[in-house]
């Protein structure tokens, strides 16, 4: 099971035409002397499955890489508005524990797994175990995607390790800031889907930071600078969520809640079903008491299927806020 050497030298073959022609671009690049040495260390490594590969498998991902194909699972799981962070957390588990093994783990596609197992851990409240994958991590970000993925999420688990707000703040906005040069230089390398996903997750970030002191109307400018047209749907489901949060503050319940059923509406069609109990708590908080209460066990009941914690207290800090009803 998994992503196998065997896997990774067929797509060689299937590229290239032979297996000699293979050996033939080790000899060229003066990694090796001898084409028929080089073959027969090439089909010894058929044979090792996930094991280390040795000198010729860190021989052949210098030359090849991981093929584009390969690359592309790996960075979909390992970016936050992929719906690959959405599965039930042992599901996440499982598969990157799969692909956290050779030929990818010895390759430097190995920054998306690291990048998945740090979002993991953060879903699982394990901030102490993110820290050090999110380290690892920026040695081997080298492609503007990969980068702003690291920025953003050390961002968000700086804000979790300082309890006091202004001192977490202060120490997530340089990562912020690089984050948002980095966009800005690199708009062009990433496909409109990401580039969208990327504006939407950096304007959350600063209006999270306005509405912790207070400045509503600057979030809620923020959120409605956005592009209108729905590009994707996590970028949609950052602006529309938003923008109920503003609206709510401004005591315009109507259009508030419209904006929290669209945004519940734009995590069901990108089959994102933590931002849809994301949104379900911003409808029940704009609902209020009792209104709110079959919204809450929604919320609840898809949280507890995907064995998601930090949903769970989500779940719980909006039941704390929400006033129970006095008994008639």
């Amino acid at each position: 099971m998994g992503y196998t050497w065997a896997d990774y030298l067929e797509a060689l073959v299937s590229e290239h035409g032979t297996l000699t022609a293979v050996a033939w671009k080790l000899v060229e690049r003066g990694l090796a002397e001898e084409v028929t040495s080089v073959e027969r260390a090439l089909r010894r490594l058929r044979g090792r499955a996930q094991r280390d590969g040795g000198l010729i498998g860190q021989r052949l991902l210098r030359v090849f890489g991981v093929p584009a194909s390969v690359e592309a699972q790996a960075r979909w799981m390992g970016t936050y508005h992929s719906p690959f962070g959405d599965l039930p957390i042992p599901l996440c588990i499982d598969q990157l524990r799969l692909w956290e093994r050779p030929p990818l783990s010895e390759s430097r596609a190995r920054v998306w797994i690291l990048l998945g197992l740090a979002g993991v851990a953060l879903r699982r409240r394990a901030f102490t175990e993110a820290q050090p994958l999110l380290e690892s991590a920026a040695a081997l970000a080298d492609a503007p995607a990969a980068r702003l993925e690291h920025h953003l999420a050390t961002s968000y688990l700086l804000t979790r390790l300082e309890p006091n707000v202004e001192r977490a703040v202060a120490a997530a906005r340089p990562h912020l800031e690089q984050a948002r040069r980095l966009l800005d230089t690199s708009r062009a390398q990433l496909e409109p889907a990401d580039a969208a996903c990327f504006e939407a997750r950096l304007v959350d970030h600063a209006a999270y930071d306005a509405n912790r002191r207070g400045d509503f109307a600057r979030a809620l400018a923020l959120y409605r600078a956005l592009p209108t047209d729905d590009v994707h749907p996590f970028a949609s489901y950052r602006r529309d969520a938003g923008l109920a949060f503003g609206l709510h503050q401004r005591g315009e319940r109507e259009a508030a809640l419209e904006a929290a059923r669209r945004a519940c509406e734009h995590a069901g069609d990108g089959g994102y079903v933590r931002l849809r109990v994301m949104g379900l708590l911003m409808l029940a908080r704009i609902q209020g008491s009792p209104d709110d209460a079959s919204t809450l066990s929604r919320a609840e009941a898809i949280a507890r299927r995907l064995a998601d914690p930090e949903l769970l207290v989500r779940v719980e800090r909006a039941r704390a806020r929400s006033p129970k009803p006095r008994p008639t």
